[in-house]
């Protein structure tokens, strides 16, 4: 009788600690959030300032490495790109303006004819100036490269797809 009764402790200890087990990771797992984490508040980024200047520094050091960029033009394409970026900034927001004001009056129903040509106007504006941007920026960029890295670099371009907006895939800043 008594190794019948040790058994029978033995088992309820087992199915004790079991128990008190489920019943701590039950509690843990009622205390984490259901769903995937929530976005960081307005105007704060994910990524630190830090972190993106690494991940800039990651993604010249492979661009230098496939194209084989000496480190003067690897420096001279970045100074150049980072010009680009900032002087094409203001237009950018221009262009976004625009559109909402383009998109406010086509949302009136009694918006003048007029008024809306005249904010498609400057959309297509500023558009083509941003083109001109962009066009000019690439004829740079030619320039330093030899027809060779000049064609990885389009090659490279073209498998990063679309970046920019809230559309694309990737993170940061694409090349252009």
């Amino acid at each position: 009788m008594r190794m019948h009764e040790r058994r029978l402790w033995k088992l309820r200890i087992v199915a004790g600690t079991i128990l008190l087990g489920l019943a701590v990771a039950g509690t843990a797992l009622a205390q984490q959030p259901v769903g995937p984490p929530a976005p960081p508040p307005r105007g704060q980024s994910l990524l630190t300032t830090e972190d993106r200047a690494a991940m800039a520094q990651i993604f010249w050091h492979r661009t230098q490495e496939r194209l084989g960029l000496t480190d003067q033009q690897a420096a001279d394409i970045r100074a150049l790109l980072e010009t680009q970026r900032g002087s094409a900034r203001a237009d950018f927001q221009n262009l976004m303006g625009a559109r909402r004001q383009l998109q406010t009056l086509l949302d009136q129903p009694t918006a003048d004819a007029a008024a809306i040509q005249a904010a498609a106007t400057q959309v297509k504006e500023l558009q083509a100036k941003l083109f001109d941007h962009r066009l000019q920026t690439q004829l740079a960029v030619r320039a330093k490269l030899t027809p060779e890295q000049w064609q990885q670099w389009r090659t490279l371009r073209q498998g990063m797809g679309h970046r920019g907006g809230r559309r694309g895939g990737g993170f940061g800043p694409g090349l252009m």
